[in-house]
């Protein structure tokens, strides 16, 4: 089977590289994938029928058009997997809202989104063992409160853990960034992908591995 998986951004695109061999094995053995980046989540465009804006490549607004050109060209060896961020939204109606995306496609095409929950920190959350390996010095006590996949802003609860002054700036600066794009390419390796806390990690494993 191959995998078109669409991502929000870098972080997803580079943890994704290191846990698909861990999820489906070694890259053409016989799985293969491609993993596409966008600038950040975005929304969904008003019309979705209509061509997307070039110069907004946010994933929820080039996401209508791209599931379009997928459907025209079907192959029983490929499936289309969107992984999103939940951040706050409400599951049942998120999802119901992309799965009208899908009345857009040629008849017969079916993609699969998986959510990140409240977003791709709690994947990390839910594997501690990877997180000790990642860094021996973290204070996991301090987690002793958090519950898995909740709504509390989970990349601040792990920064907080991690290097507490990344917190005193602003929230989107350049250290916070450089935090999420280590925390993508080194905890990942250490991470088991048979054994995770976080039930949004668990059922995105479980919907790739259905296809294999």
């Amino acid at each position: 089977m191959h995998f078109e998986i669409l991502v929000e951004g870098q972080c997803e695109l580079t943890a994704l590289s290191i846990l698909m061999p861990k999820i489906v094995g070694f890259y053409g053995e016989p799985h293969t994938w491609k993993i596409h980046k966008h600038r950040g989540i975005g929304r969904i465009p008003e019309s979705p029928q209509d061509p997307p804006n070039l110069m907004d490549n946010t994933l929820l607004h080039q996401l209508p058009a791209k599931l379009r050109a997928y459907s025209k060209t079907p192959s029983d060896d490929r499936v289309v997997i969107v992984l999103l961020d939940l951040d706050d939204k409400n599951l049942v109606n998120f999802k119901a809202e992309l799965n009208t995306l899908l009345l857009y496609c040629e008849d017969g095409f079916n993609a699969d989104f998986c959510f990140a929950v409240e977003e791709l920190e709690s994947w990390y959350l839910g594997d501690k063992n990877a997180l000790l390996s990642y860094k021996p010095t973290m204070k996991l006590n301090a987690l002793s409160n958090y519950v898995q996949d909740s709504v509390c802003g989970t990349w601040e609860l792990l920064a907080g853990v991690d290097d507490p002054t990344v917190l005193s700036g602003k929230k989107r600066s350049p250290q916070s960034l450089n935090i999420k794009k280590e925390w993508s390419k080194k905890i990942p390796v250490y991470m088991d992908v048979n054994s995770n806390a976080s039930p949004s990690f668990n059922e995105f494993v479980e919907q790739v591995r259905a296809y294999t």
